[in-house]
């Protein structure tokens, strides 16, 4: 018996299957596409949770010197006593003066500092400052400490300059970390206090970031003009408001002595420059436009910056950016009252250091006094 053909209206099976093998994988795919989306969305949240703000003691335990009891010159001795053989609770003590006590002090809330310093091609510390960002009030300040500033170090050789200190602590065999101890330590006899966290940029990083952003302006008060070379060092920047590249603001940054014919700058002239640096990058990176730069901003963090903030902690960081104007930083640099030229030292104001500090940086709730810092008379 001979196969029917298939009239118009009759059942297409073929085809039949075909829409329910389509409609099958388009049921499959939606699914996948569906479970991918909660996946990843539950994934997102999770990192959302773990994103948050990094964790400061709410008191701490700060250590203040006391003053030394007043020297008699011709002290009038009291009358002897007789004293048994087993012993008299009023004798002195053969142990040495106590010369500190231990001060509860609260931190303010969201307020956290840090030591920021900038390395040469080796290892010495070219730039040195002590940030804090007040979450609450959505304000940042910046405090450079000029290299040359005197510090009370116990080191047996060497300058006692605060520049010296990263290579110090280095050289004592603890490496990377023990130059970062170092340094929090000098710092914070300037200060009053040890910053919170630290944030090592080398020139690489640097460059690469003024790059990214596409460039800063800054204006350049006179055309600089020096070659060094030994350091491979060759600066030309004409006088003028003027974009700068990577290379060329590293340069401007680094700028102090000069060629013969040309205008130097002192240390604090160059560090007016770098913080004219630091304003203009911070104002692009507050700009819309900073999310299309998170991907190189990533890859300069992982390459060139030293830090012990996690990523969670400074992805919190990141996130407080959308709601922080172009004018949250301050820049300061901190008060001298004078220059030793003999080693070429430059000495804190002590009053104007305290003033300054607790006006901006000072992480606690009570106010730094003097016999917190170890300033150099």
């Amino acid at each position: 018996m001979g196969q029917s053909p298939i009239l118009k209206g009759d059942f297409d099976v073929s085809n039949h299957f075909k829409r329910r093998s389509f409609r099958k994988f388009i049921l499959s795919f939606s699914i996948t596409l569906i479970v991918i989306v909660a996946v990843a969305g539950g994934a997102y949240a999770a990192l959302r949770m773990s994103v948050r703000p990094p964790e400061i003691e709410e008191f701490v335990e700060v250590v203040r010197p006391l003053p030394r009891p007043p020297v008699v010159n011709n002290p009038v001795l009291p009358p002897a006593t007789n004293i048994s053989d087993e012993g008299n609770d009023d004798e002195p003590s053969d142990e040495p003066y106590p010369g500190y006590e231990t001060l509860i002090f609260q931190r303010r809330p969201n307020f956290y500092t840090f030591l920021i310093y900038g390395l040469d091609s080796g290892v010495n510390v070219d730039t040195i400052m002590v940030a804090a960002f007040d979450a609450e009030a959505g304000k940042a300040y910046l405090i450079s400490l000029p290299r040359d500033t005197r510090v009370d170090a116990d080191r047996r050789v060497g300058l006692r300059k605060l520049s010296a200190s990263y290579a110090f602590g280095q050289a004592q065999g603890r490496g990377h970390e023990g130059g970062i101890y170092r340094l929090k330590n000098e710092v914070s006899t300037l200060i009053g206090f040890r910053p919170d966290f630290y944030v090592g940029i080398d020139e690489r990083a640097f460059i690469r970031l003024i790059n990214g952003i596409g460039g800063v302006e800054v204006t350049i008060p006179f055309h600089m003009r020096y070659d060094d070379p030994y350091q491979n060092l060759h600066i030309n920047l004409p006088a003028g408001q003027r974009v700068l590249t990577g290379q060329q603001a590293m340069h401007f940054a680094r700028f102090r002595l000069a060629n013969e014919g040309y205008r130097g700058v002192t240390d604090f002239q160059r560090v007016a420059h770098q913080q004219q640096i630091i304003s203009a990058a911070v104002q692009e990176l507050l700009s819309p436009r900073t999310i299309t730069l998170i991907p190189e901003l990533v890859r300069i963090y992982r390459e060139h910056v030293r830090t012990d903030l996690s990523p969670l902690e400074i992805a919190w960081f990141v996130e407080q950016v959308p709601g922080l104007n172009a004018n949250l930083l301050s820049t300061y640099t901190l008060p001298m009252a004078r220059t030793v030229r003999q080693g070429w030292y430059e000495i804190p104001d002590q009053d104007e250091v305290l003033e300054l500090v607790n006006r901006t940086i000072n992480p606690f709730m009570q106010e730094i006094t003097a016999e917190m810092l170890r300033i150099v008379e």
